[in-house]
């Protein structure tokens, strides 16, 4: 059975462009998840998953942050500032930490985080622009709020442990820092700042984590039908 749940034209030129982008999205995170099975089933490793899986993983998890323009500018309802935590506690794990520390790649946090993002996202990028046109199924909208139960703090524990097995190469490198003394009297230690992030993780999860029971609580308990 199919669910309508949009009145809005598809065809407008915001809502093509989101049809566009959350196609390319759904096709990009199902590479990553196919790269990512198939490694793991041929090769029963997790030390080379980071080259089969990173120059892609690279490409869409970086274009993620448009998603926080697009609740910015208004597009789409979402709130800017849960859409910015979001794609800044991923894109930081990206970048700064496992694209520079090896043993971060190596941890098994890598296929718990490759395997909750990209089932997530192939779910919520196909339930977004099913929604524009008005046709998504009743078993999408089932799985869109409910397999993040389990997905969610899956994709959380490999964050963390991808970001703790980069803390003492973290510490010899200390790479990104800033040392005192400089022009403009600034110090920055990237050691201390991961640290600090991987505590926010405590107040931030359960607060994002509620927030998803309560949509899912609007969704499928009869309240309104309204996106997230």
């Amino acid at each position: 059975m199919v669910t309508k749940t949009s009145n809005k034209d598809p065809s407008s030129p915001s809502n093509l462009y989101l049809i566009g982008y959350n196609v390319f999205q759904t096709l990009g995170w199902l590479i990553i998840l196919i790269q990512t099975l198939n490694h793991l089933v041929d090769q029963h490793e997790v030390k080379r998953l980071w080259i089969t899986t990173h120059s892609v993983l690279k490409i869409f998890q970086t274009l993620a942050i448009l998603e926080i323009f697009h609740c910015a500018v208004g597009i789409v309802p979402s709130s800017a500032v849960l859409t910015a935590f979001q794609v800044f506690s991923r894109v930081f794990i990206l970048w700064p930490v496992l694209n520079r520390f090896p043993d971060s790649q190596a941890s098994i946090g890598y296929p718990m985080l490759l395997i909750a993002w990209s089932v997530t996202e192939i779910i919520r990028y196909s339930y977004y622009f099913l929604n524009i046109l008005s046709c998504v199924p009743e078993t999408l909208t089932f799985l869109r709020y409910t397999l993040f139960i389990g997905l969610y703090p899956l994709g959380v524990t490999g964050e963390l442990l991808c970001a703790y097995a980069g803390l003492p190469e973290a510490a010899k490198s200390r790479p990104f820092s800033v040392k005192m003394p400089n022009l403009v009297n600034f110090t920055f230690d990237f050691y201390y700042a991961l640290i600090v992030i991987m505590f926010l993780y405590i107040p931030i999860f359960p607060q994002l984590y509620l927030h998803m029971f309560a949509q899912r609580r609007k969704i499928l308990g009869g309240g309104s039908k309204k996106m997230d």
